[in-house]
């Protein structure tokens, strides 16, 4: 945490204006990072971040109506949610989809098969704690066979 004029400042989160912005850090985060963990993001999101995860440490749980493919299979671990993950969205039911990197967060909010906001958790030690719901849901999703 940095001091800023004698006080302890820290940036918790941030709420995308659009959701091309936040599609915009997350690809940009997902090329710099060495390791990504998805959680029932829309699948046409998983297919536009799936040249940027190559070489890298990757689990994927897909939305359960997700379709496994091989080259998701060659991307990393893959596995689909047994879960229904969701909230209100401004009225609207949504699914709750995330993307975790060493440093945040990204939420997804989605529904019929469009983004309706993306949101950022970058306080650490909630990140650390937050990536446990994904151990969690691993832990609990159906597997696939990888390559």
């Amino acid at each position: 945490m940095a001091i800023v004029d004698g006080k302890y400042e820290a940036k918790i989160s941030t709420t995308y204006a659009t959701v091309k912005e936040g599609v915009k850090e997350i690809k940009k985060r997902t090329a710099a990072s060495k390791r990504v963990r998805i959680s029932n993001a829309p699948m046409y999101l998983v297919k536009e971040l799936l040249p940027l995860l190559s070489g890298k440490d990757v689990k994927i749980i897909l939305p359960a109506d997700g379709g496994v493919t091989d080259e998701l299979k060659s991307i990393g671990d893959v596995a689909i949610q047994k879960a229904r993950i969701y909230k209100d969205h401004k009225g609207t039911e949504a699914n709750v989809g995330s993307i975790y990197f060493a440093d945040a967060i990204f939420s997804v909010a989605w529904a019929d098969g469009k983004i309706l906001s993306i949101d950022a958790m970058h306080y650490d030690k909630c990140v650390k704690c937050m990536k446990k719901f994904f151990d969690v849901g691993w832990h609990y999703a159906e597997k696939t066979k990888n390559k």
